[in-house]
């Protein structure tokens, strides 16, 4: 791929086991950018290898040891380049944002001329659901100095360190990694590969809390409930022992991560919240409990009053759940953390949430409120459209070309489909002035489609 002159030159680095279907997509995004691209091999049994050697990889062969970052590690021996790029096979960037990191790299390599070296480049980290849209968002260190000493711990959720050193990083929130691997189609088989090993690992090492609170994710991915609750429980109960209160003079400190902490607490909440009917209501007293621990760690992550929120609702407090609800998404508006956030990418559900709790308050005001906000951000929930379209049929005060000026600045009318969707949603509730206001500002090919004298649908 070679390298000009004065150019850094970057490693693309990756570790793969039956990978045919993501690796064209991961080693796709590096061509034209990377020095180099190392495929290390696990023990595929697909055709992952034959495709990285057609396009140009590197590939090494690694002999599985139950430990990630030993496999990850061979794979950075491997390299040359002066950077190494170690995403994984489900993750890549953007065309876009592929050919802006040369360019950031020589940044950070002056800027580490004047103000101290920086080893990691850190970058958003884009979770896709099966649909291709981001759900969920956080940052990670996926790009990093090629130095001795720079290398992963862990079995599984491996971490880069450097030997008793600082590692200095640059974060950039508008470089993002997307990554595909939270899809619900493969999130299961990875929360059941990583288990047993995350099993080892607390065996080996118990008073580790961040392994801890991974297992008890990787239970929650694999629909195990029970387990994910038990393992967050302790990884709870050791905060809660290690609290420091504001008049104590010393305390044990946590011995847990920001991030783990976060997930912890937030998985436990989610996992509670999904409990059968007969079992869910014996955690109320337990969850106001771990909330009140939650806020004596002085920390914000708003997912955790989300799913407060969506765990009270469960239970039928409705009261508290929308205060829980609001106070999440007061929090979002000031967190400006790296962990992974549900909350950001379920904002039209969150809206909906409340726009239902209102209505039974009869709150016409705000059930008009949180379903606009729900429909701007996703337009097209036929539940969500119909709830506001039938509020606004029942205002003696808003007339249907009033209701039609308002729906217009949710949806494009210029659009048949956005028009089609809104008349369905009218002719559901009889709001038949709505329907011929909708019919009146239509095209005359639109109208003759409608009434079926074409058979192609209008532009």
């Amino acid at each position: 791929m070679g390298k000009k002159a004065g150019q850094i030159k970057i490693s693309q680095c990756m570790i793969v086991k039956n990978e045919e279907q993501n690796i064209r997509q991961a080693l796709s995004w590096g061509k034209g950018v990377v020095y180099e691209q190392i495929v290390v091999d696990t023990g595929s049994t697909d055709n992952t290898v034959q495709i990285a050697e057609e396009m140009g990889a590197k590939v090494y062969h690694f002999e599985w040891c139950d430990d990630f970052s030993a496999a990850k590690n061979y794979a950075i021996e491997q390299a040359s380049g002066d950077w190494i790029a170690f995403l994984d096979a489900d993750e890549y960037f953007s065309e876009r944002d592929a050919r802006r990191i040369p360019g950031i790299l020589k940044k950070i390599e002056n800027m580490s001329l004047k103000s101290g070296r920086i080893h990691i480049m850190r970058a958003a980290w884009m979770h896709l659901d099966d649909d291709g849209k981001v759900f969920s968002a956080g940052q990670q260190d996926r790009i990093f100095r090629n130095i001795k000493g720079l290398r992963y711990k862990n079995r599984v959720h491996e971490v880069l360190t450097l030997s008793n050193s600082q590692l200095p990083r640059y974060s950039l929130t508008d470089l993002s990694i997307m990554h595909t691997g939270y899809m619900k189609s493969i999130s299961t088989e990875k929360g059941n590969r990583n288990i047993p090993l995350l099993k080892k690992s607390v065996e080996e090492d118990p008073e580790n809390y961040d392994l801890w609170s991974y297992l008890g994710e990787s239970y929650a991915g694999s629909d195990q409930a029970e387990e994910a609750i038990k393992s967050m429980e302790h990884v709870i109960e050791h905060v809660a022992e290690n609290i420091t209160a504001p008049d104590a003079s010393s305390n044990t400190p946590i011995k847990i991560s920001e991030d783990r902490l976060f997930a912890a607490f937030a998985v436990w909440f989610s996992a509670v919240s999904f409990l059968p009917d007969e079992v869910i209501s014996s955690y109320e007293i337990q969850a106001h409990r771990y909330y009140d621990i939650f806020t004596k760690t002085g920390k914000l992550f708003p997912d955790v009053e989300f799913y407060m929120g969506r765990f009270l609702i469960r239970i039928g407090k409705q009261d508290e759940a929308v205060h829980f609800l609001e106070l999440a998404l007061e929090k979002l508006e000031l967190y400006k953390g790296s962990a992974s956030l549900k909350l950001s990418g379920r904002l039209d559900f969150v809206y909906n949430l409340l726009r239902l709790c209102y209505e039974q308050h009869r709150d016409a005001a705000k059930c008009v409120y949180y379903g606009t906000l729900s429909l701007r951000v996703n337009r097209y929930q036929e539940d969500t459209l119909t709830a506001l379209t039938s509020l606004l049929q029942g205002d003696p005060n808003t007339t249907a070309e009033q209701a039609y000026d308002f729906l217009a600045k949710l949806y494009n009318f210029a659009n048949i489909k956005d028009k089609l969707f809104v008349l369905k949603a009218s002719m559901t509730l009889g709001y038949s002035q709505l329907g011929e206001v909708i019919r009146l500002n239509m095209t005359d090919e639109e109208r003759a489609w409608l009434d079926g004298g074409k058979n192609t649908e209008p532009q």
